[in-house]
């Protein structure tokens, strides 16, 4: 994982039965973008600031949010969609899911102040999920025709 080498560290984790970071691996493999998969490497090895530091300068902002939601870091998913102005009621909706999980009621001054004025619509968050994610492949293959275009010349 150190060097980057996906494909051998998933046999190796394979081969001491490690299934978890197996799938782990296999889902950074599947990331739309290589900023993607780089924060998500750096995730695996324990690097989260600079996870969320690389996802934020490469503008993917509902990824950063959805890393610190992975992590139940809520105070810093709410504080990354006020500041971007983006995602507050996918982060409402997860933390509500969360609270529900488990029996408990909302407690968090800024939680309850926000789900004052957001509606939480699950439709409406996976459609926004899946434009986040599609824009991001559709970046990601732009950089890659242009890369390889340039590669040429």
């Amino acid at each position: 994982m150190a060097n980057r080498d996906l494909n051998t560290a998933e046999m190796a984790y394979a081969a001491i039965r490690e299934l978890p970071r197996v799938q782990y691996i296999n889902f950074i493999k599947e990331q739309p973008s290589k900023d993607s998969s780089l924060a998500h490497m750096l995730m695996f090895s324990g690097h989260v600031q600079e996870a969320e530091t690389t996802l934020l300068q490469a503008g993917l902002i509902y990824q950063a949010i959805q890393v610190n939601i992975d992590l139940f870091n809520w105070n810093r998913a709410l504080e990354l969609a006020v500041k971007h102005k983006t995602h507050v009621d996918t982060v409402l909706a997860y933390r509500e899911k969360f609270l529900q999980r488990f029996g408990r009621k909302e407690t968090n001054k800024r939680f309850l102040q926000y789900s004052e004025g957001v509606e939480v619509d699950w439709e409406k968050i996976q459609a926004k999920i899946e434009m986040e994610l599609s824009k991001e492949r559709e970046k990601a293959a732009s950089t890659a025709v242009r890369s390889s275009v340039a590669s040429r010349h």
